[in-house]
């Protein structure tokens, strides 16, 4: 007899068999045992997770000459051609390959017919996705009302491509992501009945590289077990695998956590004589450093973790690190995951990624050098010291470049004194605003209009039909005269507003724009200029707007609201 890929041969034969949908197995089953059986399902969920069996198993529950039935003997005749898939009120349609509108039509025509065999068919339409949109809606009207004796399953693995008509007349079950754990209790079943020698170690590297999927993780059991000869080991299926190992990771971690560059760039050359994979690598450490995180923050990691079979380990080097820099760290290396998808040099993104976390929490967010670990300190007490001198370098640099006002002599009475311009002292708050004690609405305005005509463009036009109506608690607000400036200030310029603010008062503020009735200026005189003959007509120069293309009609009228103005009507035409 042919040999049977396991993934086949241990195809779960009922619900009770269904491992990690309990959710799924526990409705269908009620729903057999009720009677309230539906016309059309869609099961939903990633790959390898038991659509497929799922709906087998559903078909058999239907025609099992002991059913209706949550229990299908797989014994009868209905059962076992549905195990082969030789029956003939089966039907399996693979909507990747049989896409089109013909093949929706001759199912419409199909489904009229009576069961052959058994008390229901039952289309299990897979991939269901993939079906075209004309597909779709020769399919609507059938699978809203089909015969009675149809039962339609559409299975998927991206559900939000299925068009909500067609999912509204299906009952929908998502099915999720196998834990680890059942996989791995799934696969020590298996490897059981094949007498297959195995360290538990072997079969956990299994179930963690499936990532959620049964069917994954008894291929890669059937490919480990054609290739060892004996006892599959830790190193043989981790070899098999392509992964990077967890002793290998910890090294590389020690090298990170003493801060050694030279250590790390050697970890990396060795890693690629050996031919592993970067991104693989990459992966693993994230995993490794989840770990870290986990324990720092509950005390304790889960069975399951990555490295979490070496906990001494795990507490040692987790010990030198704080929980932000661990969470600053793991960011760090799914932004270098990302980046070798496309980087044209794949080593030496990964070694800058890896050199970034030697620096310490406190050199990545001041972006100053960082100066070399006292001899002797601890990993804690270096982290301490360095954010405490790279906040203090920060802190002189933004006082010296101006961007933090110097601190005011105290008056005779023990008071601080006032600052210069009509602007009190400004402070900056924990989150980052600035505290605007006391500062001219007016002079901010003029301050904001001068900055924005070196800067500001469209910001400036409409700056200039706008005013600062009041300054504090970290924020500003700006009356503007109608509502397409207030719209254009909110939608376009506000980022640029803010940003110009910032510059001004030393720190972050929020901007809140709302209507005001703008105080009119008093017109400036006129300039004497020399007289100018008036034109022998007097309609020259004048335009009737209306006459002009719809396009310039636009700007036109755009800029009278914007710029303020009108328009003089047309002389009438003799």
């Amino acid at each position: 007899m042919a040999y049977m890929a396991l993934y086949r041969k241990w195809r779960p034969g009922g619900f009770s068999e269904l491992v990690g949908q309990e959710h799924v197995s526990r409705t269908l089953s009620n729903a057999i045992k009720t009677g309230r059986i539906g016309h059309a399902y869609l099961f939903a969920g990633p790959r390898g997770t038991g659509k497929t069996s799922t709906a087998k198993i559903l078909a058999k529950a239907l025609n099992c000459e002991k059913g209706p039935t949550p229990n299908p003997c797989n014994q009868c005749e209905a059962c076992q051609k549905i195990n082969a898939g030789t029956s003939m009120d089966v039907f399996e349609i693979d909507a990747a390959s049989n896409r089109g509108i013909d093949e929706i039509r001759d199912l419409r025509e199909t489904v009229k017919f009576a069961p052959a065999e058994g008390r229901y068919k039952v289309y299990i339409i897979d991939e269901v996705h993939m079906l075209t949109m004309e597909a779709f809606n020769a399919l609507l009207k059938t699978l809203e009302e089909p015969p009675a004796h149809v039962v339609f399953i559409l299975a998927t693995t991206e559900a939000h491509k299925v068009p909500a008509t067609i999912q509204s007349r299906c009952q929908r079950y998502d099915f999720k992501r196998i834990t680890a754990g059942d996989i791995q209790g799934r696969l020590q079943l298996v490897a059981d009945s094949m007498e297959l020698d195995y360290e538990p170690e072997a079969l956990h590297l299994i179930a963690m590289k499936a990532d959620g999927g049964m069917r994954d993780a008894l291929g890669l059991l059937d490919q480990c077990a054609a290739l060892v000869q004996g006892k599959l080991t830790v190193d043989q299926a981790g070899n098999f695998l392509g992964l990077i190992g967890r002793q290998w990771i910890e090294a590389l971690v020690e090298e990170i956590a003493k801060r050694d560059g030279a250590g790390v760039l050697a970890k990396v050359g060795e890693l690629l004589q050996g031919g592993k994979e970067l991104s693989q690598m990459l992966s693993e450490l994230a995993l490794y450093f989840r770990s870290m995180l986990i324990l720092k923050s509950v005390g304790n990691v889960q069975e399951m973790d990555y490295g979490g079979n070496n906990p001494e380990a795990l507490t040692r080097q987790a010990a030198a690190f704080s929980q932000a820099k661990l969470m600053q760290d793991i960011r760090r290396i799914h932004g270098a995951i990302a980046e070798l998808k496309w980087s044209p040099q794949p080593r030496i993104t990964v070694e800058a990624a890896l050199l970034e976390l030697c620096q310490s929490e406190a050199v990545l967010e001041a972006g100053v050098a960082e100066k070399p670990a006292k001899a002797g300190s601890s990993g804690e007490e270096s982290v301490r010291i360095s954010q405490l001198e790279a906040k203090l370098a920060k802190l002189m640099n933004m006082v010296q470049s101006g961007q933090l006002p110097s601190l005011t002599a105290k008056g005779s009475d023990g008071t601080a004194g006032k600052a210069e311009d009509g602007q009190g002292v400004e402070q900056s708050s924990p989150g980052g605003i600035v505290e605007i004690q006391s500062v001219d609405a007016g002079n901010l305005h003029k301050k904001l209009l001068q900055f924005l005509r070196g800067h500001g463009g469209g910001a400036l036009s409409c700056m200039e039909k706008s005013a600062v109506l009041s300054v504090g608690n970290g924020q500003v607000v700006i009356g503007c005269q109608n509502e397409m400036v207030k719209g254009l200030m909110e939608r376009i310029y506000k980022k640029k507003i803010e940003a110009a603010l910032g510059d001004i008062l030393g720190g972050a503020v929020k901007v809140h724009f709302k209507l005001a009735e703008m105080v009119q200026k008093a017109p400036e005189p006129e300039p004497d200029l020399p007289d100018i003959p008036p034109p022998e007509d007097e309609n020259e120069g004048i335009v009737n707007i209306d006459n002009l293309p719809a396009g310039e009609q636009y700007q036109l009228r755009h800029a009278a609201e914007v710029f303020g103005g009108g328009f003089t009507e047309a002389p009438e035409e003799d």
